[in-house]
């Protein structure tokens, strides 16, 4: 999908601005800068995010423009406090690079939950905002949306068809996904995902826990010819989409408008298409380079079921320390994640 094709995007954009009205109510153009990470090639970069600026900017009467930084100005983990700090107007800050502050909305990360990115950023975003409140967890920043990429998969040097074949394989992990990758055999190699190319190509690590669009996003299909899937995802990464406080309280009125009609489950909803299409390139590029993707059987899905059931048990009890009724929260996630999966 090219930066300037999105039909429906653009008819929600349209829409909004016909439904406020236009000339006037936007007089004064505003810039915003968002920081960014990922290599230029990635499709946030490249696709996604431009997609939704371009929402936005419709929607505005071409009055609110949000314009990603040309070169990282932080490394991931420190993408919330140049937001907070004011070194960057907005960012999308991944939860799980910073262990501690976000640990109810990291309940999005549980396996087996997401059917695809869509469905997991409309769900993230609804159940998290009407059970919790941003104000818990992000009372530095705004919170415009959420979004998180597509189920995650193991990519590997060798096929992986039990526990068995992933006993002792160095796998790249995200900040979650250490403790999941020990009980189910692998050796965790801990590390942002910008770095995962080098560290597999000098052997540093053997595989990749990623979603499928990583095999084209990061070239991991250059490297890696066996992807194994994982209906619902071994995890999943939630990414809040934030903004300075002060930069989004010196908004019109109109453009605040503009941000909450297209963040939210809306705007969850066209990241997690973008994060979808991404997934279909990444694995048509496995195919490409003749990689193999397969599945476990369901006797052997249950095995990694077992062996990995206490992520969601130590989730429950840090939303129980917390407060919150852990057990409900999870029905709940699970029942909304069904209910966009409609």
């Amino acid at each position: 999908m090219k930066r300037r094709d999105f039909m429906k995007t653009g008819a929600v954009a349209t829409g909004l601005t016909l439904g406020m009205g236009s000339g006037a109510a936007f007089a004064q153009t505003v810039s915003l800068r968002m920081s960014t990470w990922l290599p230029p090639q990635h499709h946030l970069v490249a696709d996604t995010l431009p997609v939704w600026f371009d929402a936005i900017e419709e929607a505005s009467g071409g009055s609110l423009k949000i314009k990603l930084d040309p070169a990282p100005i932080a490394k991931p983990p420190g993408q919330y406090d140049v937001v907070r700090d004011g070194a960057a107007d907005m960012a999308y800050h991944v939860m799980a690079y910073t262990p501690g502050p976000f640990e109810i909305l990291r309940g999005a990360e549980l396996p087996f939950l997401s059917k695809n990115a869509e469905v997991g950023s409309q769900a993230a975003y609804d159940w998290y905002d009407r059970n919790i409140g941003f104000e818990q967890e992000f009372q530095d920043v705004k919170v415009i949306t959420l979004m998180v990429h597509g189920p995650g998969a193991v990519h590997t040097k060798k096929q992986i068809n039990s526990l068995e074949d992933l006993a002792g394989v160095k796998l790249r992990v995200g900040g979650g996904g250490v403790r999941m990758a020990e009980a189910l055999g692998a050796t965790p190699v801990a590390m942002p995902a910008p770095a995962a190319y080098e560290a597999i190509q000098k052997g540093v690590a053997d595989g990749a826990l990623f979603p499928f669009e990583s095999v084209k996003g990061f070239r991991l299909g250059e490297l890696l010819d066996y992807h194994l899937e994982i209906p619902g995802g071994l995890y999943t990464t939630p990414f809040a989409v934030i903004m300075n406080r002060a930069k989004y309280d010196a908004l019109s009125d109109d453009h605040k408008q503009v941000l909450s009609d297209l963040g939210g489950t809306t705007g969850a909803k066209m990241l997690g298409a973008g994060w979808d299409r991404a997934d279909a390139v990444g694995r048509a590029f496995a195919l490409e380079k003749n990689g193999t993707i397969n599945q476990l059987s369901d006797t052997e899905l249950a095995r990694w079921k077992d062996k990995i059931a206490f992520m969601n048990d130590d989730w429950i009890a840090k939303a129980d320390a917390a407060g919150l009724d852990g057990p409900a929260l999870l029905d709940d996630l699970r029942a909304t994640m069904d209910k966009y999966a409609g």
